[in-house]
């Protein structure tokens, strides 16, 4: 019976465990998801193309008794390709329409979603309102909501962090966590992918033109070079790309320039990614790049004699790769896949910008609602500080356990 390397079966348990927890968390995610009263529904009704819909408002109706300002009311706006005549829109409190300080302004929190706010010239005591909204696009659609609020009087005033806030919003941020812990693990995996056929490219080069003509001196030999270098080429453009340039530029593109290309090719909508794939595809392409370079590298610091070995006993090139080299390669790239994997649960909040509802998305959202900022990026604030102890804790775990292996492989020799 063949005897499992201890840290594959310690690198296996691992990633069972996180698959499990995922696997059987977000189903969760997404019952409390449409249950939840949050303000950022945005499976609420549906609307043709062109017409704004409101996802949610503030003074925020499912708060009824809560604290609000009294100077300023808000719409959340899934902006469903319309474009929204802010001169046109109008604010009206108790059937009257509000005379404003400042003319109706839209607010991008990110590029489909955005917020209208009307900042009103009088201040409104504590009590109850009955609110009106109406909203007018460019092409003269409009939508209306309404909605009753009662306030007990200003939001709180001096206060810099809300514990009120944070309890009232801790399980709808909490939920962006779920989809934080989704993007990076599909990430890092396809990245791991993508890296290790980036590797292979750059390491498809054996040898200069030059060198090759002055060994070989055969016109079809040299025609043979250039289909062969074709890798090496795809792989440098590639990684000079996606390291040459920003990840935020990077998930735009990918978003808002993918459907462009789409309908360039004469292909349906459908085809279009959803800002999760499109997250998805930015993320793992930026970081692939990145880790192509460390899995170069670990197929490199593989002894030469491990392929003298294989070619003697016969092996083919990609029989030794896969069989040999490879392997002995990933586990030395392990430690860097997790220094990466720790470092791509912070940036997927790059992706709150194309309105994916992870952690800090989730926390702009809430903090619109509640006027407060502040206390809801702190609960994302300690979101990310414990997913990034936890998954540290466990790669250092999985670093012992190959530090051991190692040693115990020496002592044999």
């Amino acid at each position: 019976m063949k005897r499992r390397c201890p840290w594959v079966t310690s690198l296996g348990l691992f990633a069972a465990l996180l698959a499990v927890a995922v696997t059987a968390l977000t189903p969760a995610a997404f019952a409390a998801s449409s249950a939840s009263p949050s303000p950022s529904a945005t499976a609420g009704p549906s609307a043709p193309k062109g017409t704004p819909i409101v996802v949610g408002v503030v003074p925020d109706p499912k708060t009824s008794g809560q604290n609000w300002t009294g100077d300023r009311i808000s719409a959340n706006l899934v902006a469903n390709g319309a474009n929204v005549d802010t001169a046109k829109c109008k604010v009206f409190v108790n059937g009257k329409e509000q005379v404003l300080a400042a003319p109706p302004s839209l607010i991008y929190l990110a590029p489909a979603n955005p917020t209208l706010q009307f900042l009103l010239k009088n201040t409104f005591p504590n009590g109850s309102y009955d609110f009106k909204i109406v909203i007018v696009t460019n092409k003269g659609v409009t939508v209306e909501r309404a909605w009753k609020f009662t306030s007990k009087g200003a939001a709180s005033g001096g206060s810099l962090i809300s514990i009120v806030v944070m309890k009232q919003w801790f399980w709808y941020i909490a939920e962006g966590a779920i989809i934080t812990v989704e993007l990076t693990v599909v990430s890092i995996l396809l990245a791991s992918i993508f890296a290790l056929f980036g590797a292979l490219g750059r390491l498809s080069k054996k040898m200069t033109f030059r060198q090759a003509w002055d060994r070989y001196q055969s016109r079809e030999y040299m025609f043979r070079m250039v289909l062969g270098r074709i890798p090496y080429w795809i792989a440098t453009f590639y990684t000079s790309l996606f390291r040459g340039t920003p990840l935020l530029l990077q998930i735009y593109v990918i978003y808002l320039g993918s459907p462009e290309v789409i309908k360039a090719l004469g292909l349906p909508d459908s085809y279009n990614p959803s800002p999760f794939v499109s997250g998805v595809a930015a993320l793992s392409l930026n970081y692939g790049a990145y880790l192509t370079e460390v899995f170069r590298a670990g197929i490199q610091a593989v002894p030469k004699g491990q392929n003298e070995a294989a070619w003697a006993i016969g092996l083919s090139g990609w029989q030794t790769q896969r069989r040999i080299v490879l392997p002995q390669a990933f586990k030395i790239v392990i430690p860097a896949i997790g220094n990466d994997f720790i470092a791509l649960i912070k940036d997927t909040s790059l992706v709150s910008v194309i309105t994916v509802e992870e952690l800090l998305r989730r926390a702009q959202l809430a903090g619109a609602s509640s006027m407060n900022f502040f206390s809801t990026l702190l609960v994302a604030a300690a979101f990310y500080w414990a997913l990034t102890i936890f998954f540290s804790f466990w790669q250092a775990k999985l670093e012992n356990r190959m530090a051991r292996d190692k040693a115990r492989e020496r002592e044999r020799r």
